[in-house]
Parts: C-alpha cells; sequence; structure tokens
C-alpha cells in the first residue's frame, strides 16, 4: 500500500499542523472579532434582560451542512438558513455569542486544544467569514465554565453568578425529551417558577414550525412573561433569536446543567448521568432511565405544560 508523509505523523500532531496553518491565516488578517470573556457576557445578560443566542462548534458546522452524520441533528438546508439568518441578526436586545477560540487556546485544557487545533485548523477560515470585525460577541462557552478548562478553581463562583440569571423570576424551560435540566440538583432552585415544554431529544428542528408557536401561545397566556431557558442544541439557536424578536426574552442555555452535574461530581471526563440525556457520551449517556424517586418525578411531571411528539 502506498504511504505518503501523514501517514508517518501522529495524529494529535497533524491537528497542531493544521492549526499553525490557521494561525498564520489570521495573523495575516488586520482584525479579529472581538469575544468577550465569562463575567462581562454573564453581568449583560443579567444586568439588561437580553437574550442570548449561541454559536459552537456544532452550529458553524450546521450552517456549512458538514456536521459529523452520527450526531443528534442531522444536516438540512433549513436549519442552515435558519442558522446563518440568526448570527447575522441585528437586534440591540440580542446577544450573539461564539467561542472565544480565535485568538489563542491558552485557557483549555489539552483535550479540548486538541480539539480545536483539529476543529479551527479545518473549518476556522469558514468560520471566521460569516462574522462581522465591526460587531462585539459573547463568550458561547459561559454555558461551559467547567470541563474544557485548565483553572477550575473558580468555577462554583462562575455557577453562582450564572443562578443570578433567573433569581426569582419565572422561568419556562424548552429542552429535549430526558435532557431534564435542574432535575437533582440545585441549580434553579431559586426560580420563582418553573415550568417546561419537552421537544424530541434527536432532529428537534424538523418540528421547529409546531415548537415555536407552542412556545409563544404559552409565554402570551401568562400575565407576566417567564423567561425562557432552552437547551434543544441547534434548535435553541435559532429559537432564542426569533423569540427575541417577539419581544420574549430567551436565552440559549446549552448545555450549562450537564456541566453544573459534571462539576458537582468533580468529573474529568464527560460522563452519563443519572437520568439525564448526555449527548457527548453517546455509549452510555444516551440511554437514560425513567426517575425512580417518586417526589423528584412528581415535582418533574408537573412542571410539564407541554410536550411536542
Amino acid at each position: 500500500m502506498k504511504k505518503n508523509i501523514k501517514d508517518f505523523i501522529p495524529f494529535n500532531f497533524k491537528y497542531i499542523l493544521k492549526y499553525i496553518v490557521y494561525l498564520n491565516y489570521v495573523r495575516g488578517k488586520k482584525e479579529i472579532p472581538v469575544v468577550k470573556g465569562f463575567e462581562e457576557t454573564v453581568n449583560r445578560i443579567i444586568d439588561g434582560g437580553y437574550s442570548v443566542s449561541r454559536f459552537g462548534d456544532g452550529e458553524f458546522k450546521w450552517i456549512f451542512q458538514n456536521r459529523e452524520e452520527d450526531n443528534f441533528e442531522k444536516n438540512s438546508p433549513e436549519m442552515a438558513k435558519a442558522l446563518s439568518r440568526a448570527i447575522k441578526m441585528d437586534n440591540s436586545q440580542l446577544m450573539l455569542c461564539v467561542p472565544d477560540v480565535f485568538r489563542g487556546l491558552e485557557q483549555y485544557n489539552k483535550k479540548a486544544r486538541i480539539y480545536w487545533f483539529g476543529a479551527l485548523g479545518k473549518y476556522g477560515k469558514d468560520w471566521l467569514s460569516l462574522l462581522n470585525t465591526d460587531k462585539t460577541y459573547y463568550d458561547t462557552q459561559f454555558t461551559r465554565p467547567y470541563m474544557d478548562y485548565i483553572d477550575k478553581s473558580d468555577v462554583q463562583k462562575k455557577f453562582s453568578l450564572l443562578k443570578k440569571i433567573w433569581q426569582d423570576r419565572d422561568i419556562l424551560i424548552v429542552e429535549g425529551d430526558k435532557t431534564r435540566f435542574g432535575v437533582g440538583n440545585d441549580l434553579i432552585n431559586n426560580a420563582h417558577s418553573v415550568t417546561r415544554i419537552l421537544c424530541p431529544a434527536v432532529n428537534a428542528f424538523e418540528r421547529y414550525q409546531d415548537i415555536l408557536p407552542e412556545v409563544v401561545n404559552y409565554v402570551n397566556k401568562m400575565k407576566k412573561k417567564p423567561l425562557v431557558l432552552i437547551s434543544l442544541g441547534p434548535t435553541a439557536t435559532v429559537l432564542s433569536a426569533d423569540l427575541c424578536k417577539m419581544d420574549i426574552q430567551a436565552i440559549d442555555i446549552g448545555h450549562l446543567d450537564v456541566e453544573y452535574s459534571w462539576s458537582l461530581l468533580k468529573a474529568v471526563d464527560k460522563i452519563p448521568l443519572k437520568n439525564k440525556y448526555v449527548n457527548e457520551n453517546p455509549k452510555e449517556g444516551h440511554s437514560v432511565q425513567d426517575i425512580l424517586d417518586d417526589e423528584l418525578n412528581k415535582q418533574y411531571t408537573s412542571q410539564i405544560v407541554g410536550r411536542i411528539k
């Protein structure tokens, strides 16, 4: 079998080489988009009542329809268009969040850096082409303050700040079936009330035309508009932007509950969690048991006000 020089280069080193090519490209650019850090991102949400639409590596891949096929949301032209519209949206009440990776990766641990070496080396130029250098972006990783970072010493301080977003608020959680955001821990215990609309765990965007009106109808029934927290992959990115246009505060909250659970367990790997869907652990995290604790299950089911199958 014919071999070339790439066959003799270790896998991780191939990623580093690709990243070096990306860095050379970045150095040749006059400007790189500004991405504000964790505290500035979270404090702005708290102080200004902003909505949040988040774009991570997955959303960028879905825009270009090159997301891995074994993922929980399949590539589609419709979703790519919707995500493209969202990242270009100009709304004074909407914060657009992207990864703080374009200038450097010093804050991340080895596993995360190796991933970003490859991702930026392969896709970085395309991703940057979507961003406006005259615009200020915020940190999409504010919902992932634990697992990927080298310094975890102040992580509970970060979670305490995050909890202020919904302090004494009525919250509506829009989530995948079996996501169970905040169930079994104290993450949302400081909210005034909690209700939930459950959506498909996989390929939720295919039901977007049902999800959006279901959420809007429920919010409009309330005397006081709730804060909408959405944990629904790329569908959350689009939904938060669309709700913001309707003057409904919505936050694409992503994996925050999973990260909080991992931090409480002091996990060093993306382990499965009891009673919760963990999409980043396909071996064990996709098989979710029912909630066996009667009181916990009663509380959770009482919060469900809508279900889209």
